[in-house]
């Protein structure tokens, strides 16, 4: 498959000629082979290997808080799981980036701590090179940024700095609100494309409805399997 035989929105191939386009990536694009890495649910599941049982339709967030105040080592474990040796980039994080044509085009925000995105990059374009990385909680300003941006933290820094609990998630969108800032001045200055990312996050269902429209801002799009559209429309 290449970057060409996806039928883009003509706004979403404007926005890449005229470079403007963000890409948010999620969990679903490190889940194809050779990456293999769970998804937040079945994240949560490994990290709790049995200790408490699950809620019926808890959000893993608060379940990994649960986890947490049980004295469980969350942000540690979680980096260990996602640090597998056997784990690689797969197609997609290629295939994505080729939306780009050179390495100082890139802008491309994920969710996922792995790096797979950077490996990729560095492949792709023949080095990193070029690429600003940028870490949780030290984000750029939305509205005027470059590279490769680990909203939720990664693997490649201090596992208490990932965004994994509720406690985690209300510090980076509420009472700190550095992940609300970036996303804000993002979804204001841009036009972003999700792929791979379910938008089931309650910060970010809050903060995707109550962005008005803005005349200047280019919209959101997403790539999803027939039958989701309803689910994309209301956000």
């Amino acid at each position: 498959m290449r970057i060409k035989d996806v039928d883009f929105p003509q706004a979403v191939l404007a926005a890449q000629r005229s470079g403007k386009l963000v890409l948010f990536a999620g969990a679903g694009v490190s889940i194809p082979p050779p990456s293999n890495l769970p998804n937040f649910r079945d994240l949560a599941k490994r990290v709790a290997s049995g200790a408490l049982t699950r809620e019926e339709d808890e959000p893993s967030d608060r379940f990994l808080g649960r986890l947490h105040a049980q004295g469980i080592q969350v942000h540690r474990i979680v980096s260990e799981i996602l640090r597998d040796p056997t784990s690689a980039p797969n197609e997609l994080h290629s295939i994505l980036l080729q939306l780009f044509p050179r390495a100082n085009d890139v802008r491309l925000v994920t969710t996922n701590f792995d790096t797979h995105f950077s490996t990729a990059a560095a492949t792709l374009y023949g080095s990193s090179e070029g690429i600003e990385f940028h870490h949780a909680p030290a984000l750029p300003l939305g509205d005027r940024f470059s590279g490769i941006v680990y909203l939720h933290g990664s693997i490649n820094k201090p596992a208490e700095r990932l965004v994994l609990t509720d406690a985690d998630f209300g510090r980076a969108y509420l009472t700190e609100g550095w992940a609300r800032r970036f996303l804000q001045g993002l979804f204001a200055q841009y036009t972003v494309l999700f792929v791979g990312y379910s938008h089931e996050d309650v910060v970010l269902q809050y903060l995707a409805r109550g962005l008005p429209p803005d005349p200047g801002a280019g919209g959101r799009f997403a790539l999803t399997p027939k039958g989701k559209e309803q689910h994309w429309k209301y956000l």
